[in-house]
């Protein structure tokens, strides 16, 4: 699938999950009783909480940057932190509007980040596959300990029970999977080979392909000794997991704070159902099954219904609230990120341009 291919798709899954989430609305829950919360909430207090959320999901980021930063830097990469910051950016925009592909935001990052480490792939891509374990690994130690608290202090159903067991053994697997083939140099070595064999079918000319073999056999050697120094020295992972939280923390932020905006002050005592319903939004948008939008608002609405007793309506505005930040306020700034870093590429290369023409004068 081509990326002008998997666009469109985004797109169109993209807009029949929000015009689907929409019609839940209208049907199941009512704009008249969503409108009601609102007319009754204090408008300046409203304004002010939810402004948090904005200023909760940038900080939720920069500490997200930041746990790649420290791998980089494990690592001996030399890169910004500013430019972690905005290639992270540009990757979970990519994630966000491109969930038909699992790994595009990854991809991304690698590619811009290429300039900036000349020949270091391997490592470049053992910091990125250590920061999506670790980003996993926290959402799944969230998960465990959330889940298990509710399972203990709450009269849980068992339908409840089964279905956070196999999200959570879901994620596990993705960990355990990510941790083989980072260890095991011959099935990394196996899956190298098969993807060569696939682009063997694009590419004909033989001393290009055996060259392409050659670098990538070079690439997965260098990322192996990457991978070795993490498990040699495992505190090193310390910062990173301490960011990686940090950041986990601060998006749940947002989920509080458009409760506690909506006029729910007791929200704060419920921390345990809403870090379960986190922990799972985070879990169903990781599959790639190209429902951006539609398919985690319901799940989010039926667990809020479920866990904390709330009215449809709060729950229906709440959900569509956080969303709004924690899903298309990064799109936007992912999107002018893009421009951003388009328009000083440019820049550069007509600069370029004139330099070279006024030596060659």
């Amino acid at each position: 699938m081509n990326l002008q291919m998997s666009f469109k798709a985004s797109v169109a899954f993209m807009l029949a999950g929000l015009l689907g989430f929409i019609l839940y609305l209208y049907f199941f829950v009512g704009f008249n009783s969503m409108y009601e919360i609102l007319e009754k909430i204090n408008p300046f207090e409203y304004s002010f909480y939810y402004s948090l959320t904005i200023a909760a999901i940038l900080v939720s980021m920069i500490f997200y940057s930041m746990t790649w930063y420290e791998l980089l830097k494990v690592l001996s990469l030399n890169l910004s932190l500013r430019k972690a910051f905005l290639y992270s950016c540009v990757g979970n925009f990519v994630d966000l509007v491109l969930p038909l592909e699992t790994v595009s935001g990854e991809l991304t990052r690698l590619y811009l980040i290429q300039q900036d480490v000349k020949n270091d792939v391997g490592r470049a891509v053992a910091s990125l596959v250590y920061h999506r374990i670790i980003s996993i690994s926290t959402t799944l130690i969230a998960l465990i300990a959330s889940s298990l608290y509710l399972i203990i202090a709450y009269n849980v159903r068992m339908d409840i029970i089964l279905f956070l067991s196999t999200v959570a053994i879901c994620t596990a697997a993705t960990i355990i999977l990510l941790l083989y083939l980072s260890l095991n140099e011959r099935a990394a070595e196996r899956t190298v080979n098969l993807l060569i064999r696939i682009v063997s079918f694009f590419i004909k000319n033989e001393e290009e392909l055996a060259s392409l073999k050659e670098k990538a056999i070079s690439d997965l050697s260098v990322f192996h000794r990457a991978v070795v120094s993490f498990g040699r020295n495992p505190r090193i992972l310390a910062k990173p997991f301490l960011y990686s939280y940090l950041s986990w923390f601060s998006q749940l932020a947002v989920y509080l704070l458009v409760f506690y905006a909506l006029g729910v002050p007791w929200i704060f005592y419920c921390v345990p159902q809403m870090m379960v319903v986190f922990s799972i939004t985070l879990a169903v948008q990781t599959i790639p099954m190209g429902f951006p939008v539609g398919l985690v608002e319901l799940v989010m609405t039926y667990l809020y219904n479920i866990l904390l007793g709330t009215s449809p309506a709060m729950n229906g505005l709440a959900t569509s609230l956080i969303r709004i930040v924690t899903f298309w306020l990064q799109i936007l700034v992912g999107f002018l990120i893009i421009q951003w870093l388009g328009i000083r590429r440019i820049l550069r290369t007509e600069s370029f341009r004139e330099k070279r023409n006024l030596v060659s004068e």
